[in-house]
């Protein structure tokens, strides 16, 4: 029998080398520590990709995090330096361990369009990874996505987003950002 080398994971092991299911860990306001390790400023370039594997467009985009007790503000801005550039902020509250967006008008999509009917719920799943649902319309079409937030480490996460439009898969998008600001 071929053995592989023992390779060392970004994963917790065991002493056996074995992986362990993690656990989340929470402050005392009930936010999990996967939140408050991306607060911060993020700057990236944003990919978004159609269901053939195609290239649509890529961007510059920046988010600002901020946790204050259970509040959660977060500040997009996309397109940054195009004709289409715009600005908005998200404002949520954690509920039972759950960051919870209400929903609200004042939205806008990666692509820069405006939306509505915008809410979402994110849960963390270790203290380094977050899933994200929400959903909005655009051009009165529903759309549906579900996003990972990976931290790479404390100045390097990746994002990877699922977008349905109508329930049908329509495009991915993959952002890789860097911490420009704590």
């Amino acid at each position: 029998m071929t053995e592989f080398p023992q390779i060392t994971l970004p994963f917790p092991t065991n002493e056996a080398g074995e992986l362990v299911i993690p656990t989340v860990s929470y402050n005392t306001f009930d936010v999990p520590l996967a939140f408050l390790n991306n607060c911060g400023t993020w700057e990236g370039t944003a990919k978004r990709v159609n269901t053939e594997g195609k290239l649509i467009d890529e961007h510059l985009v920046r988010v600002k995090i901020e946790v204050e007790g259970s509040q959660y503000v977060q500040t997009n801005t996309v397109r940054i330096n195009t004709p289409r550039e715009v600005t908005a902020k998200y404002f949520g509250n954690f509920c039972e361990g759950k960051l919870v967006f209400p929903l609200t008008d004042e939205v806008y999509t990666l692509g820069g369009e405006k939306a509505s009917g915008f809410s979402g719920i994110a849960w963390a799943v270790t203290d380094d990874l977050i899933v994200y649902r929400g959903s909005r319309t655009v051009e009165g079409h529903k759309t549906y996505y579900n996003e990972l937030i990976a931290l790479v480490d404390n100045n390097h996460r990746v994002r990877t987003t699922q977008v349905y439009e109508d329930g049908i898969y329509k495009l991915i998008t993959a952002i890789d950002e860097t911490k420009v600001q704590k």
